[in-house]
């Protein structure tokens, strides 16, 4: 028996078995593929009768906590600590769970496959095979990608659209990876966009800078799969979509910034960003300068 937290559903809302209160990101409205919540565990807590349908991966992002659980004839007990993760399989039905938390916080995804198809609908790699559960385990960039997610979600979205989705299908592609026999074959490290396909991403996001873009946008310019297009995508250019269109995003603030007049707020929303503090957060990273310095030198 290889089951361990489980995300179910309660009156068409998203919830959480043995856990208080959930809380969901309002920026996943615009998200595809992935539901993420986070919850505190009650000190003790008991539940007979669960069944989730679909998988649930958990991370234990602080305190500890110990749980008894069965399913048919198999027992079983479990220590997770600190940044440990579990993974429920999911469709398997807990006939009893008990837990002991010592100031347990929680991150779930649901693993829906329908979702999971929407996150790439050109790939059936997510909806074809079946998750092998874990009831404890360690992964630490799996557990740096939901705390980011979960992270971003809470923050609002300000990276964008962009961002989540690789964030999503990032996770994704690395839970079917590990724990779903999803064949590294299939993981093109060789591919290559030629320069008109270049050319016409770099064009799409010339017109599209002001408005939110997608993975699916770029994508579709160059008729391929999402992941198959970030794959290729890093392989031609050494980094990612979002980091590409981020700099598109800045070469475009920065134009303003020295050839216009436009209020930092204004220049900031014209180059697509979420907004002025999220502009000067990137201006300061990418370019070591705020905003403000950069117009005062041209």
């Amino acid at each position: 028996m290889n089951d361990q937290q489980i995300l179910i559903r309660k009156n068409s809302q998203t919830s959480t078995l043995g856990g208080a209160a959930a809380c969901r990101s309002d920026a996943q409205a615009d998200w595809t593929g992935l539901r993420i919540v986070s919850y505190r565990q009650p000190a003790v807590m008991t539940d007979r009768h669960i069944v989730g349908r679909h998988p649930v991966l958990t991370l234990l992002s602080e305190g500890q906590m110990q749980s008894h659980m069965r399913v048919g004839l198999h027992e079983v007990h479990n220590q997770v600590q600190a940044n440990d993760l579990m993974l429920y399989s999911g469709g398997k039905e807990i006939a009893y769970a008990h837990w002991q938390a010592d100031k347990a916080v929680l991150i779930s995804v649901e693993l829906d496959p329908a979702r999971l198809h929407m996150l790439d609908p050109d790939d059936a790699r997510f909806t074809e095979r079946a998750l092998t559960g874990q009831p404890r385990f360690a992964d630490n960039e799996l557990a740096t990608l939901m705390r980011t997610l979960w992270q971003e979600g809470q923050a609002g979205g300000p990276q964008g659209r962009l961002f989540a989705d690789s964030l999503c299908l990032g996770l994704a592609v690395h839970v079917y990876r590990r724990f779903g026999q999803l064949d590294p074959e299939r993981c093109d490290t060789r591919g290559r966009l030629n320069s008109s396909q270049l050319r016409r991403i770099d064009d799409y996001i010339t017109q599209h800078l002001d408005q939110s873009i997608g993975l699916a946008d770029l994508a579709q310019e160059v008729g391929l799969s999402r992941f198959h297009f970030t794959r290729v995508f890093s392989n031609t250019l050494g980094h990612s979509p979002y980091q590409h269109v981020i700099r598109k995003r800045l070469e475009r603030a920065y134009q303003l910034l020295v050839g216009s007049e436009m209020s930092v707020a204004d220049v900031a929303l014209s180059a697509g960003f979420s907004s002025q503090a999220h502009f000067s957060t990137l201006c300061r990273r990418e370019l070591g300068a705020t905003p403000r310095t950069l117009r005062e030198q041209r």
